[in-house]
């Protein structure tokens, strides 16, 4: 007898792309030209530190692109829902809905540790939150059956690299905020290369 679900997969993966899509737009608008452009002169985008708004941007974009195909791994582990899993989804979009302001308040104040540390701590609450969703559905047995411990594991693994850098950075704002900037940067790089839980693409699992 077929089973039907009442929760439907399509419909959190509809929320998850709207929040991410609007979120990277936001990114995008808060690109500003410096008041008072003058076309025969370039110095007033360098003296405003627009380059730090594109790298801000380019970076934090990017993060959001690595959220967002983290979590088509997940989907793809999933068979249903349960109201649980739904709701830390919820607090999961929510740090990722605060990524755009933090990234802006990170250019406005770029050698101040409080916004280093507001953009590691927001960071650090993304990772986490894709962290308990990962858990959630494996706790309450929401994936498909034929996927084994190895994948949630690999899975975990990859995810828990973040808060590792993130947590660096909180510590060595106190010694250098431009190491602590970097250090917030650095698993971007890392995730932008295929991991173990990339090998599960495709292949039949026991």
């Amino acid at each position: 007898m077929a089973i039907t679900h009442l929760l439907k997969i399509s419909r959190l993966e509809g929320l998850t792309d709207g929040v991410f899509s609007i979120a990277m737009t936001i990114m995008v608008l808060n690109l500003h030209l410096p008041n008072h452009f003058n076309t025969g002169d370039v110095s007033p985008i360098v003296q405003s530190n627009i380059y730090i708004n594109l790298y801000m941007y380019a970076g934090s974009f990017i993060i959001l692109g690595t959220h967002w195909i983290a979590m088509n791994f997940q989907w793809g582990l999933l068979e249903r829902l349960n109201r649980i899993y739904l709701w830390t989804n919820m607090f999961y979009l929510m740090a990722i809905c605060v990524i755009p302001f933090s990234a802006n308040l990170l250019v406005a104040y770029p050698h101040s540790i409080y916004s280093i540390n507001f953009y590691a701590i927001n960071l650090l609450c993304t990772s986490l939150g894709q962290m308990i969703t990962l858990t959630c559905a494996y706790y309450f047995k929401l994936n498909k059956n034929t996927y084994r411990i190895e994948v949630y594991r690999a899975a975990l693994l990859r995810i828990l690299v973040a808060p590792v850098f993130y947590i660096s950075s909180l510590v060595m704002t106190h010694w250098s905020t431009s190491i602590a900037f970097i250090l917030l940067v650095l698993p971007t790089a890392i995730y932008l290369i295929p991991g173990r839980i990339d090998h599960y693409e495709g292949v039949p699992s026991s």
